[in-house]
């Protein structure tokens, strides 16, 4: 599948979520809840945060947006749970509605254990920036599929980038800061791909799969 193939197939949603999340990630809470309640408004429908929802931690925006609406998407055959245990019911959508299946993806990442981790022989990427972007976006998608949430540490980052020599001291933070429109948070907390992050991840994952063989 070509690169500009996996790019029209991005769910258009995951696009928009993205935006709406740069644009307000960085207001307060009791903010971020006008803002989205005003727009909500103005486009006429039924939407509201309620207050005792915006001002505690929440998991990133895409994650619950992509809970809400099950059903779209490719799905991945006769019973599209086969395979799935252990995989997060968030991350069980997300591979339904992107034509995934979890025999396409169990080359590139450890299903059916404990803990599901970066397990591809290779990765894409001929430079250590590139092969680090890919790291930065896989481990995003292993954490996604385990938990929900597509948050890893710094050491958990670290030792992929040693892994699959990706591990470039002198320019690692000036590397992640580039990928700053796709991962967020630092060194002393962890990384969380965002939306558009997830977006450019999935695109990856669809073509390390195998692209026409992805319903399994």
């Amino acid at each position: 599948m070509s690169r500009e193939n996996n790019v029209t197939d991005v769910n258009p949603e995951i696009t928009a979520i993205s935006v709406v999340y740069e644009a307000v990630r960085k207001l307060e809470s009791e903010a971020q809840t006008r803002v989205l309640n005003y727009v909500a408004r103005m486009l006429k429908i039924s939407f509201r945060i309620p207050e005792d929802e915006s001002s505690r931690p929440s998991e990133p925006v895409y994650e619950r947006a992509q809970d809400e609406k099950p059903g779209q998407g490719t799905g991945v055959g006769a019973n599209p749970k086969d395979g799935l245990e252990g995989i997060s019911p968030v991350a069980q959508k997300w591979i339904m509605r992107n034509g995934l299946s979890a025999s396409a993806i169990s080359s590139i990442f450890s299903l059916g254990g404990d803990e599901i981790d970066l397990i591809a022989k290779e990765i894409p990427g001929k430079s250590k920036r590139d092969r680090m972007h890919s790291v930065v976006l896989l481990k995003g998608v292993a954490a996604y599929l385990g938990s929900g949430a597509a948050r890893f540490t710094h050491q958990q980052l670290k030792e992929a980038c040693l892994h699959y020599k990706a591990y470039d001291s002198a320019n690692f933070a000036t590397y992640l800061k580039g990928f700053g429109n796709e991962v967020t948070g630092d060194k002393s907390t962890a990384y969380t791909l965002n939306a558009r992050g997830l977006a450019s991840a999935t695109e990856m994952v669809r073509g390390m799969a195998g692209g026409a063989s992805l319903t399994g």
